[in-house]
């Protein structure tokens, strides 16, 4: 079974406003959709979503930075 796609980079370089922090942003702007952990439940797409949301998202508030600065959802096939 594959496991779900909740990141995908859309753009490599944007200007964009992100609808997480609401902050501007020059830089790659991915879409993200949260895990669902109720049954029944869908959680929100967001469609412009700055890389630091994503990362916080992903792997939480300690470690996200680490994960970031590897590159581990930099993943160039789609």
């Amino acid at each position: 079974m594959l496991k779900p796609r909740i990141v995908k980079v859309v753009e490599t370089r944007i200007h964009f406003r992100c609808e997480m922090c609401n902050n501007h942003k020059n830089a790659k702007m991915y879409e993200y959709r949260g895990h669902s952990y109720v049954e029944g439940y869908t959680p929100k797409y967001f469609k412009k979503v700055c890389e630091d949301c994503v990362y916080r998202e992903c792997y939480g508030s300690k470690n996200w930075r680490i994960k970031k600065r590897e590159g581990s959802l930099n993943d160039t096939s789609k």
